[in-house]
């Protein structure tokens, strides 16, 4: 089982570092049309998404600013910079941060039920992409504080409560001047 692991693991880490040395943002916008040379499957894309949601490669990096990690169903390249504005406003791009009182956490600043009730909404959708063990992990999520989440679960939970827009309006104080971004 482990000389699997590593085997499907150093395909996901030949694709990851190929996707952040060019970035999935860049991909997703100026990807040529025609044919798929240089883009990942959506089988390489899922086991990159499963070793992301495990910890691995820059996930486990909750410090600084960079692409979104998750990028399925919900996120939209568009709105990246939005997003990447309120993770600057809310934390200072501190996957880590607690505010002071300690109710709002991580790098988008969730309180508890927030947090939560992402994990609630991404378990479905988690199951069908990447599989029982992910889902493991996404129930073992709800134990912890969401600053101890890494960096893929919470990018993850931000774009499912944005749900293309619609979620927005948990972030309306911290997003002041992000909305207007493009």
């Amino acid at each position: 089982m482990r000389g699997k692991r590593i085997g499907v693991l150093g395909v996901a880490v030949a694709v990851a570092l190929a996707l952040l040395a060019s970035g999935p943002v860049a991909l997703a916008d100026e990807a040529p049309t025609g044919d798929n040379q240089g883009q990942p499957t959506a089988s390489d894309r899922e086991q990159i998404e499963l070793a992301l949601a495990q910890g691995d490669f820059k996930a486990a990096d909750r410090h600084g600013l960079m692409i979104s990690l998750y990028q399925g169903k919900w996120f939209m390249p568009k709105r990246e910079k939005v997003r990447r504005c309120i993770v600057k406003r809310e934390s200072g791009a501190n996957y880590r941060a607690v505010s002071a009182g300690g109710r709002y956490r991580g790098a988008y600043q969730m309180n508890r039920r927030l947090a939560v009730g992402a994990s609630w909404m991404m378990q479905g959708e988690v199951r069908k992409e990447l599989g029982a063990e992910a889902v493991k992990i996404v129930k073992a999520l709800r134990n912890k504080p969401t600053q101890q989440w890494n960096r893929y679960w919470q990018d993850r939970a931000f774009w499912t409560i944005w749900r293309g827009g619609k979620g927005k309006s948990h972030w309306r104080g911290g997003a002041h001047g992000c909305l207007q971004r493009r």
